[in-house]
Order: structure tokens, then sequence, then C-alpha cells
């Protein structure tokens, strides 16, 4: 129960980008109304293909409209990755194809956050991209090993965006396939 006197952060007119990440990541599905067609972000047009990418998918905040969520928009750079393998080396799904897509928070309009997932398991999951880091190699001037080892995190805030949009609720299970630690 809110005191009075007391306006929540995401009511003030002084938003933080931790405010915002913090109303997202302890919100709930029902605190999101989706919109199923309309006009999307779209970015800059790539001009060696002479197209362009654009969001598919958008969710407002019913408590404060000027949160919106949107995603679906290709990430760029990504374009080579074809199986959760060159992601994940050990990562095991029936179906291998990936995706690489952006999510991006909106703030009054705002793009003000934006994070990569990966859509596994023929769309089954959306799972964050996370960052990887080597543990068995300590850099140039150290022996290399035969094989590298390498540690996948991803922030409670990734998962939590992947949590938003996930279309069910096996997202520790896909994250545990893929050997991504959640990390902060």
């Amino acid at each position: 129960m809110q005191q009075l006197g007391v306006t929540p952060a995401w009511q003030s007119d002084n938003m933080r980008l931790s405010d915002i990440r913090d109303t997202i990541i302890n919100s709930e599905t029902e605190d999101w109304h989706s919109i199923p067609a309309g006009a999307y972000f779209t970015d800059a047009p790539n001009i060696d293909t002479d197209s362009f990418e654009q969001h598919d998918s958008l969710l407002v905040y019913r408590d404060d409209v000027s949160l919106t969520v949107q995603w679906g928009m290709r990430a760029r750079g990504y374009d080579h990755v074809q199986e959760v393998q060159q992601i994940w080396p050990s990562a095991a799904y029936p179906d291998p194809s990936v995706r690489v897509f952006h999510i991006d928070v909106f703030w009054c309009g705002v793009l003000v956050d934006r994070e990569s997932l990966v859509s596994v398991d023929g769309g089954r999951a959306y799972l964050p991209i996370g960052s990887k880091r080597c543990t068995n190699w300590q850099g140039f001037g150290h022996p290399k090993p035969e094989t590298y080892e390498f540690d996948y995190t991803a922030t409670a805030w990734q998962t939590g965006l992947a949590r938003l949009i996930a279309s069910n609720s096996e997202l520790d299970s896909y994250m545990a396939r893929a050997h991504v630690i959640i990390r902060d």
C-alpha cells in the first residue's frame, strides 16, 4: 500500500534508468498491455541491401504509458549466426536454429535502453545473449590452453527482459541447457 504523499519513482518527473529497469524486472505479464499491430520503431535503412528492420511486438506499461518495450528487430552484426552452438557451443535444443534480435525500452517515446536476445528452439524461448569470458587463459604472455573454456553469464536485468516477453515459463530450463549463469 502506498503512503500518502509518497510518489513511486515511475510516477515522478525524474525517471532514472535504474527506476525503469527495476519497474520492468519487478512487473508481471498482466501489468503490460500488448498492441498486436501498429507503427513500431524502425532502424536506419541498410544501404547495402536497400532494406530496413522494424520491431514486430509492443508492450505498454499499464500504470504509466510513458514506458513501452518493443522487440523483434533483427540485431545487426549477428547475421552469420544460424545455430545455437555458434553462441553457446554446448547448448542442445531439438531445433538448433536461432535468431538474434533487439529488445528496446522506450520512455516517453525515447529509446533509453537496448539489449539483445536470442530466439532458441524454433522460437519456443528467448534467452539473453549476455556475455562470454574465457576461464582458462590469462591473456597474452601466458601459455595458451589446448582448448578454450568459457563462462556464459547474463545479468538479472537481461534475464528480466527475457522473462517479460517469454512465451513459456521454462526460461530457467532453457538457460541451464545453454549453461548461462545469471549474475549481477
